[in-house]
């Protein structure tokens, strides 16, 4: 193994393996979701490819319904369209058993939840507008 790759591996908890698998990203009690692309995963983290254009927040969860699986994760570095993600269920900080939650139902938010999540989008999109024209724009 070369130097550079023993490196690299040294910061991580466990050895990844390559992958191609579509997930996706929620937050905000699942009103906000983001399709992404795994690329690598460890059973104590991965590496996705999502839109440069797409806000993380630092918290989120990760949900893989090629693997069944929900993991509730932590961001730990951003570059352009990747990013590096701990899984905080891996180390025991999300659940007793430390195991990843089983996809479920309750990851799709609720219609009152995505009725309050277009509410808030339009009242910020109506404020946005309004500053917009205090500026002198269109």
């Amino acid at each position: 193994m070369s130097t550079a790759t023993h490196h690299v591996d040294e910061h991580r908890g466990a050895p990844r393996r390559r992958t191609l698998m579509s997930a996706q990203i929620r937050y905000s009690g699942g009103a906000v979701t983001a399709d992404c692309v795994v690329r690598n995963i460890s059973d104590t983290g991965a590496k996705i490819d999502v839109s440069a254009g797409i806000v993380l927040p630092e918290r989120f969860d990760l949900v893989i319904p090629q693997k069944n699986v929900v993991h509730a994760c932590e961001l730990r570095w951003r570059r352009a369209a990747e990013a590096g993600v701990a899984f905080l269920d891996a180390t025991g900080q999300a659940g007793a058993t430390g195991a990843p939650a089983a996809l479920t139902p309750r990851t799709t938010p609720t219609e009152d939840a995505l009725k309050a999540r277009i509410r808030q989008l339009e009242e910020e999109n109506a404020r946005l507008r309004g500053r917009i024209v205090e500026l002198g724009g269109a």
